[in-house]
């Protein structure tokens, strides 16, 4: 038979007197605040916070009575709710530190020149550092790797040029390979893609980079299947300037 204990309860969120609370409630059926005092030894002021706290929640309901409160304890499937609440706000705060990291990173680049480095494994890592691209809406300095599509789906990368475009995001590509099948100056028009091509064989490695904002990102295709963020200004600035040096050669070439 599985108990229920105050330390059960705290890992569903609750803190130890919302939990001495609630047991008491299950054990009671139904408690005053002053009976609830006497039980657990918390002062009145402090029963009438819990249990209200406890009714807030959804693991209780509040009635009066004789101009008395009675608080009656829920089925503890408002556990299960209570839960699901609690994760779905930590999703939506997730939601939100991500949308106003930009601004974030921004405001912490004014007084400090300290990269941030962030790493992300496998391929729902790889697409978080694309959709970190999405969110940051600056224009994308990137060395094309040929080995992406051995890891992610062609369908995929569709998409993800369709949403750039849509953003407004220009791409700068340096791209090993001429594929007639895959793009056209036509594609790269509608999909906001200035394309240089490399000479053949110039750039064989299973690393894509890209340079966005004070970003760049270093994607790892084949078995490692990882990508890096680095958030520098400087460092996001020199390979800028390595890009714009490799773009300058291919054409030179």
């Amino acid at each position: 038979m599985l108990s229920m204990d105050v330390q059960t309860l705290e890992q569903f969120g609750l803190n130890k007197t919302q939990a001495k609370a609630y047991l008491a409630l299950v054990k009671n059926g139904s408690l005053t605040p002053p009976a609830l005092s006497e039980l657990t030894g918390e002062t009145r002021t402090n029963a009438y916070t819990v249990l209200d706290r406890l009714v807030e929640l959804g693991l209780a309901k509040k009635t009066e009575k004789n101009k008395k409160y009675i608080y009656f304890v829920e089925n503890p499937v408002a556990l299960e709710k209570l839960a699901k609440r609690h994760r779905d706000e930590a999703l939506q705060r997730e939601k939100q530190v991500k949308d106003t990291m930009p601004a974030l990173l921004n405001f912490f680049y004014t007084f400090s020149d300290q990269p941030g480095v962030r790493f992300f494994q496998g391929i729902d890592g790889i697409k978080e550092v694309y959709n970190d691209m999405l969110r940051t809406r600056k224009d994308i300095y990137l060395i094309r790797s040929l080995h992406d599509d051995a890891l992610m789906t062609l369908n995929f990368y569709l998409s993800f040029k369709q949403q750039r475009s849509k953003l407004g995001i220009k791409t700068y590509m340096l791209n090993p390979s001429h594929n007639a099948n895959k793009w056209n100056s036509q594609t790269d028009a509608a999909n906001n893609i200035v394309r240089t091509v490399l000479p053949k064989n110039s750039y064989t490695a299973a690393v894509e980079i890209s340079i966005y904002g004070n970003k760049v990102a270093l994607i790892s295709f084949g078995e490692e299947a990882m990508g890096t963020i680095i958030e520098s200004p400087q460092i996001a600035e020199a390979m800028k300037q390595l890009f714009a040096l490799a773009q300058a050669g291919a054409r030179v070439s």
